[in-house]
């Protein structure tokens, strides 16, 4: 099976840490929402965002596990012919690639549908039937790289003007950084559709991602200590 290497060579392993801080801002909201659940379940919404957030976290781990593979298949073939395009020599690893791109992928996805459907009515039955058509578009685009990211760019895009919206009505810090934050991770998501174009689009998505997941600690961290201060009042 032959795999399309969307970095360039000098960005290996780099883009493998910037998911990797990624994972761990993301497990920290989704950690955090689920504690805030427990303490009171009559809130929904903190577990669906904890749910949201593990299964982004996770989408990123397997897109880690998945990169590391191609990388390792790369340097064997450039080791043997130097070409850009890597062949698989151990064929069982297929199997592990597609396995590990389709989790991503559908793990991606479905958490951000889940985020977007937290500020969103619709009923159960049409919410799981999006889920149904999410997960078709996972599985049966999976060597079609733009499907994916067009999909994953609009719910970022629709989550980003939910919590523009919500920017309007309260006007409060917390809520800017946030709009702010789910802003330039739609940019990088807009770029990730772009790839293919050249492989500075996916340098500079990586990095702009990794500034929105920054801004997204910042506001979390900032959330925080607003609920610390509120509390002995």
């Amino acid at each position: 099976m032959f795999e399309i290497v969307y970095s360039p060579a000098w960005f290996y392993g780099k883009d493998l840490v910037i998911d990797a801080v990624g994972i761990i801002i993301l497990f920290l909201i989704g950690f955090f929402s689920l504690k805030y659940y427990k303490i009171n379940p009559a809130k929904k919404t903190y577990l669906w965002l904890a749910l949201s957030f593990f299964m982004i976290s996770l989408s990123f781990l397997f897109k880690i596990l998945t990169n590391f593979r191609i990388y390792y298949d790369v340097d064997i073939t450039r080791n043997i012919a130097g070409m850009v395009y890597s062949y698989d020599l151990v064929r069982y690893t297929d199997i592990l690639f597609y396995i590990g791109t389709l989790a991503n992928r559908i793990l991606m996805l479905l958490g951000l549908y889940a985020l977007y459907s937290i500020y969103s009515e619709h009923s159960k039955s049409e919410a799981w039937f999006s889920a149904y058509l999410l997960v078709i578009v996972a599985v049966f685009t999976h060597s079609n790289y733009y499907i994916f990211h067009i999909t994953s760019f609009i719910l970022v895009m629709l989550i980003s003007l939910k919590y523009i919206q919500n920017y309007r009505k309260n006007k409060s810090q917390p809520a800017r950084l946030l709009a702010a934050s789910f802003g330039i991770i739609t940019i990088s998501h807009l770029l990730f559709c772009f790839i293919l174009m050249s492989q500075l689009l996916y340098v500079a998505a990586e990095i702009i991602q990794l500034i929105g997941f920054l801004l997204l600690l910042i506001t979390f961290i900032r959330v925080l200590k607003d609920g610390k201060k509120k509390k002995p009042a």
